[in-house]
């Protein structure tokens, strides 16, 4: 008998003229909500179809005729000039924004920029006497009247940003012509003000619209174009683009100093997160959020007194509104979206504290092209194997933690041309509704402790890390992984020690950088805590650079622990150990086939400890090592790159760390391109295949008794679990 086909949890993205196409899509797709994207509209006739409604708006850039009217309250960010050597002493002429995009930025002509602006000698650090600069607002150009030859000076000035960054990437992306889109600052009152009226009068004028969908709120992570549109700079969780001369008095009154703007310029790094954050900055981001909050709060309020209900999209304009900072509940949202890459971006949305919807847009976006500019909804494109390869990096995290509904954004009149497209949109959405409608979104089987990776954001980064991206990296093997994972800082560890729910902790990074740590290993408090931790049973897992700080004759500053340690240059005069033995019968690399490949070429670790075990690589070029430290354990990754492999030679190395090796074969599925879960309180179990080839896996149950299964190609195959335990022997 035909079981009925599920429906439901689907966001359309929909447009006028296509009404004959959304009705088909409506039902080939189960879809209950259908929404309008960027540069569309919804006709009467779509929104009168009976699926629920939602409006996007972006408050910012909703408004070109006021943006165009008031151009000195359009947003600003800082800008460092691209370094340039004084050939001779005495007059300096730079060019500030050479190099940069005329189109997106323009020089704040409007704020004395002797006030704001630092020219910077960055030979040595010193900033010039403003009575010893000038800047030429017709050539663009400040004079320096003081060089030194051979010193090198920046300029960091203030600018208006006349192309919206959102707007720009749309258009260049689809080629769009037309008029560009400047965003204003809500921080300007008489913006602020016009903008909630404005937000009154388009709640009056949708009246069908159920969801306001804010796409997203005021303040884009920073994107910086160059002359030729080029990207030279890209942060996703930075505080760059919510800069103006009127934030940075406020600033000093609320403070009681003032923000340099070399404390945002940062000597060109612009306060990456991948950089250890300083206080100014902290403050910063603080100042930032306390306005955004306040403001928001309006926006949404005004939303509910209209019978609506606010959705937030956690992209493009986000900045201040970080879900996992404490407060967010108290903003109101009745459900939060986001962009669905990976695993890792799954978790991000899933994760989030509080009882609202959570929705993830899947990829691909209905664009002509993707994010690597690679044809996608083109003739010569492949928009199904575009779709396959995130969706199968999704579905791992999708078994830990369900959101409670999927969607695509774009273009509909791009998808309606790729028929098989359309047919594994159609199967995709069925293996999510089967998710939810099998495990009733309760959690999963876990097998241990938590897993907590310590960086210096914590949980207000919570599965936002940006080292390496966009390569494989631990965070997206732990999206999938049978245990909860936590998000500690080091101010955590500092104020409160260790949690007792921690079993193992990972730190897992480039050293210097705010993954690794830092200067923050020689705090005595940090390095006695973790050791204190580890030589009590927890375990702990270093990956790439961890722990790596240059201080008291040590790099790694828990080499102790870990058995190894790395050469920088320092100890090159120094014996190594040379031992070359590798344990090939370690637990850990038990289901090793070939050679251990985790992204690292060569190494410059060493075997520091007589009594470390070395798993892959050689004792002067470590790749795999583990140790124990008291009664705990700890194993060292040169790196990790996310494959089949490399998941299960971490999966294994935090049972190991945990002391849950015999734990392994507990609802565990042994080929390294499946996984499985068990789900005690629905008695449900899946197990999946990862690859697009047939694969049979051995599969346990909770008594460690197995059965063997045979996978078609990204099949998902359910189990009650009377059907599994039968199966067992």
């Amino acid at each position: 008998m035909k079981t009925k086909k599920r429906t439901g949890h689907f966001t359309l993205p929909a447009q006028a003229g296509m009404d004959k196409e959304v009705k088909m899509f409506i039902e080939k797709w189960g879809v209950d909500a259908i929404r309008d994207s960027d540069g569309t509209t919804l006709s009467p006739e779509i929104v009168s179809m009976g699926p629920d409604v939602y409006s996007t708006i972006c408050l910012i850039r909703v408004d070109q005729e006021w943006a165009k009217s008031h151009p000195d309250q359009c947003q600003q960010k800082f800008l460092m000039s691209f370094p340039v050597t004084a050939e001779r002493d005495g007059e300096l002429k730079i060019a500030i924004q050479k190099g940069y995009s005329n189109e997106q930025f323009q020089i704040d002509n409007v704020h004395a920029a002797k006030k704001y602006w630092e020219v910077i000698d960055r030979a040595t650090g010193e900033v010039i006497d403003p009575d010893k600069w000038d800047f030429h607002n017709q050539s663009g150009e400040v004079v320096v009247h003081t060089a030194r030859m051979g010193h090198v000076y920046t300029v960091n000035f203030l600018v208006y940003q006349i192309w919206e960054t959102t707007s720009m990437y749309n258009y260049i992306t689809n080629n769009w012509s037309g008029e560009h889109q400047m965003g204003v600052d809500p921080r300007q009152p008489e913006t602020g003000t016009h903008l909630l009226q404005y937000l009154d009068t388009w709640l009056a004028a949708h009246p069908n619209t159920d969801y306001v969908r804010f796409t997203s709120m005021f303040y884009q992570f920073p994107l910086i174009k160059g002359e030729n549109r080029e990207t030279l700079y890209l942060d996703w969780s930075g505080y760059l683009d919510a800069m103006s001369a009127l934030a940075l008095d406020q600033f000093e009154q609320k403070f009681g100093y003032r923000l340099r703007s070399e404390d945002i310029v940062d000597q060109g790094y612009y306060c990456a997160t991948d950089r250890i954050p300083k206080q100014p900055y902290l403050d910063w981001m603080a100042f930032v959020q306390e306005f955004v909050r306040s403001y928001t709060k309006q926006c949404v309020a005004k939303v509910h007194a209209a019978g609506k209900k606010a959705i937030l999209f956690f992209c493009d304009h986000w900045i201040g509104t970080e879900p996992y900072l404490d407060g967010f509940e108290e903003l109101g949202f009745d459900g939060i979206v986001g962009p669905c890459l990976s695993g890792v971006e799954l978790r991000r949305i899933a994760d989030v504290p509080g009882n609202f919807i959570k929705e993830v847009r899947l990829y691909p976006y209905f664009f002509e092209v993707n994010l690597q500019d690679e044809p996608v909804f083109k003739d010569d494109g492949d928009p199904v194997k575009e779709c396959k390869k995130w969706w199968k990096n999704v579905r791992r995290a999708l078994l830990r933690r369900c959101v409670d509904r999927i969607g695509f954004g774009g273009y509909l009149d791009l998808a309606i041309k790729h028929p098989d497209f359309l047919d594994y949109v159609e199967h995709l959405a069925d293996e999510f509704r089967t998710v939810l409608d099998r495990t009733k979104k309760t959690k999963p089987y876990t097998l241990l402790k938590k897993v907590a990776i310590l960086d210096c954001w914590g949980k207000a980064r919570s599965w936002m890390h940006n080292d390496n991206w966009p390569q494989g990296h631990a965070p997206e093997f732990l999206s999938g992984f049978m245990a909860d994972v936590k998000f500690v800082n080091f101010d955590d560890i500092r104020q409160r020690g260790i949690a007792d729910d921690i079993g193992v902790i990972i730190n897992w990074g480039r050293a210097e950088s705010a993954w690794s740590g830092g200067h923050h290993w020689s705090d005595p408090v940090v390095i006695e805590r973790m050791r204190e931790f580890i030589m009590n049973g927890g375990g702990f897992i270093g990956i790439g650079d961890p722990a790596a700080h240059d201080y008291q004759g040590r790099y790694f500053q828990l080499a102790d622990v870990l058995g190894v340690e790395k050469e920088i240059g320092h100890k090159a005069a120094w014996s190594k150990n040379i031992r070359s033995d590798v344990n090939c019968d370690h637990f850990i690399v038990k289901d090793v086939i070939g050679a251990i490949q985790l992204g690292v070429e060569s190494s410059s670790v060493y075997i520091s400890s007589s009594d470390a075990e070395l798993l892959a690589g050689t004792s002067n070029a470590v790749h795999l090592a583990t140790h124990t430290f008291g009664n705990g354990k700890a194993v060292y990754f040169a790196d990790y790159m996310h494959n089949g492999q490399n998941m299960r030679l971490l999966h294994r190395a935090i049972l190991w760390a945990s002391g849950k090796e015999g734990e392994l074969r507990r609802w565990f599925s042994s080929n390294i391109h499946t996984d499985c879960a068990f789900y005690p309180e629905v008695d449900e179990f899946v197990v999946m295949n990862n690859s697009e080839q047939d694969v049979t896996t051995t599969v346990f149950n909770g008594d460690g008794k197995s059965t063997f299964v045979n996978l078609k190609p990204l099949e998902m195959r359910w189990f009650t679990l009377d059907e599994i335990n039968r199966l067992c022997k």
